[in-house]
């Protein structure tokens, strides 16, 4: 998948595992990135996107990363962990998703301090 090295901001890009005709990617980025789902389905071609998932590195500051909002998984309270974290670097881990108007939420399943 040597378009997703195309991505704007991507330093690289790597087939992580593949099962069952899934296949699995890690793009890399310097900073944190300005891509939209569009981009990422242009780059796959004929391949079907059927998650993004986000690791990003951030100084927490509430219920958003820059221009992504954070949202709570259904039965946990992250937004609070990263409240308790407010000026700190977290590292936020979920599953990003885009409406239809271009707005980026990432619902959080993981929050932890970054070292």
């Amino acid at each position: 998948m040597d378009g997703l090295k195309r991505l704007s901001g991507a330093k690289s890009a790597a087939q992580d595992d593949f099962n069952k005709g899934t296949g699995t990617y890690v793009v890399s980025f310097d900073a944190p990135p300005k891509v939209k789902m569009a981009d990422i389905k242009k780059e796959m071609g004929k391949y079907k996107l059927e998650t993004v998932k986000l690791k990003i590195t951030v100084v927490a500051s509430g219920a958003a990363a820059g221009d992504i909002a954070l949202a709570n998984p259904k039965d946990d309270d992250l937004l609070k962990t990263v409240e308790d974290h407010k000026g700190k670097k977290v590292v936020l881990s979920g599953l990003l998703s885009e409406d239809d108007k271009g707005k980026q939420t990432l619902t959080l399943s993981k929050v932890t301090e970054a070292k």
